[in-house]
């Protein structure tokens, strides 16, 4: 039970009408702006992308400034099963969230059981005290709204992607340093006050910039980890930026390879190797690509070389060169389609679709 995450599977209807309950809570947490800005998960205008370049932008400023900037990458234990539901209910009448409206939702989330099922034995049943259900259309909406005001207290920079949190401020002394470690101090009471948890073994401390001084930040008593490269929101970050784009597009290979050689082994149809690898193997190799678009033509050709593997598994086209195999596909190549991916993100950003200008 220590590692189960439970599932909310339920019928259409119930989709529905939650889906309108969703709806007019997104439109009246817009509507007055309820939503701090931080937070970029479950959006509309915000992504993952959108995130990282907002972090990218600050951190590859101040380096070019020749300053250091010090971030800590948080993670919260079992984050949507932990929320406790008498504290969502008063958030939610603090967002503006009660009447009818609070207290449909008091009565959805009362009353839970669960228990599991292995090969056909069950375990006792247990009453669900805390959690937003996952797999719910109500349930991330419910999360932003629990954990908004998280950053209230802190004065250094701080981005979220639902759980995913990280706190970043330039540091070039001790003071810096010690303004961080206050920041770190107030979350950890905001996580002790609304009974959440850090996994504090988990949360990594990176240092940008040649000059850090390397402060050693701590929570809860504990020095939390130093990292030169850590993995934010699935794209690799180093600690001198300068192999982020190398690492990223090694990683992307190789999982996308991975996956790849799993359909050449397991699918002989050829009907449906194309439908396989745009949803299983060319996401991988494109990820949140506007943030980390290579630029050398190693990198470039370490990624292509996947969709070379992928155009030769069709025996007729084998003999063809690379551009008329894509052709016959009816596919791009990544590197049409990386540059594709950057005028859409720009354009967005003109036209004020984007929630970062």
């Amino acid at each position: 039970m220590k590692n189960y995450r439970p599932v909310s599977l339920t019928s259409q209807i119930c989709k529905v009408v939650k889906s309108i309950i969703r709806d007019e809570f997104v439109h009246h947490l817009d509507m007055n702006n309820l939503i701090s800005s931080s937070q970029h998960g479950f959006r509309k205008g915000y992504s993952c992308a959108t995130n990282l370049l907002v972090f990218l932008e600050s951190v590859t400023a101040n380096i070019d400034a020749k300053r250091n900037v010090d971030a800590i990458y948080f993670d919260l234990a079992k984050a949507f099963d932990m929320v406790p539901h008498q504290r969502l209910l008063m958030k939610l009448k603090a967002h503006g969230i009660e009447g009818l409206v609070g207290n449909w939702i008091k009565s959805w989330l009362a009353d839970r059981w669960q228990r599991v099922c292995l090969d056909g034995v069950y375990s006792s049943w247990r009453r669900v005290w805390s959690g937003v259900p996952q797999g719910s259309v109500l349930g991330p909406v419910l999360f932003l709204i629990f954990i908004n005001d998280l950053d209230k207290a802190v004065s250094s920079n701080v981005l979220k992607f639902a759980d995913d949190t990280k706190v970043y401020r330039v540091v070039d002394n001790q003071l810096d340093g010690h303004k961080l470690q206050n920041d770190l101090d107030s979350l950890s009471d905001w996580a002790i006050k609304w009974q959440m948890q850090y996994n504090v073994e988990k949360c990594k401390v990176v240092h940008y910039g040649k000059q850090s001084i390397g402060f050693t930040y701590s929570m809860n008593g504990q020095p939390l980890e130093e990292a030169t490269s850590e993995k934010d929101l699935g794209v690799v970050f180093s600690n001198d930026l300068k192999l982020k784009v190398r690492k990223q597009c090694e990683e992307a290979y190789n999982r996308a390879s991975q996956i790849l050689g799993l359909i050449h082994r397991t699918i002989r149809n050829p009907s449906v190797l194309i439908p396989l690898y745009k949803s299983m193997v060319r996401p991988h190799l494109e990820n949140c690509s506007v943030v980390w678009s290579p630029h050398y033509v190693k990198d470039k050709v370490l990624l292509e070389r996947v969709q070379h593997r992928f155009s030769r598994m069709f025996p007729e086209l084998k003999s063809l060169p690379y551009k008329e195999r894509l052709s016959k596909l009816g596919l791009w190549s990544l590197e049409e389609r990386r540059n594709r991916a950057d005028l859409i993100e720009i354009f967005k950003m003109i036209k004020g679709f984007s929630g970062v200008s």
